[in-house]
């Protein structure tokens, strides 16, 4: 038996089993073209012509389908707590790292937690969102000239 099928056994298994960690459809078209170099095995031609095998039906897969699959793969929908990014609040209950608070944005009331340990939080302070956890902001202290003095 010759190391030809084995090679190419392996290499496409090698190639799904990449295309399973990353899922970035591309090492799928390399699987495809392993399997057509194994199946032409079968008629025992050099390793040579299943090396073209390979190639040719790798970018033929790679050419028909890389353009669907981009079509199909959804983008990211942007949701109304993105804007809210970057965003200043009001403190309205003393807010920590430990404990949920209470703060102001946009007129909406939000529980929130400071994104730092140690970090405290007074009512009438202004904080910055810096994450959005569901119904939770994360914020951190806005320093400002009387602050740092």
């Amino acid at each position: 038996m010759s190391i030809d099928p084995i090679f190419w056994l392996i290499a496409a298994v090698g190639f799904l089993v990449l295309e399973g960690m990353t899922f970035s459809m591309v090492s799928i078209w390399f699987a495809a073209g392993s399997a057509a170099a194994l199946l032409s095995c079968l008629f025992h031609p050099p390793f040579k012509v299943q090396a073209v095998v390979f190639i040719v039906v790798s970018v033929l897969c790679l050419a028909a389908f890389k353009p669907l699959t981009q079509r199909l793969r959804q983008k990211p929908t942007p949701t109304n707590g993105d804007r809210s990014l970057g965003r200043e609040a009001k403190v309205l209950t003393p807010v920590s790292a430990e404990e949920t608070g209470r703060v102001r944005l946009d007129g909406v009331d939000w529980n929130a937690r400071c994104a730092t340990p140690g970090d405290t939080l007074a009512p009438g302070q202004s904080c910055r969102v810096t994450e959005i956890h569901s119904t939770l902001l994360i914020v951190e202290p806005v320093l400002t000239e009387s602050s740092t003095h």
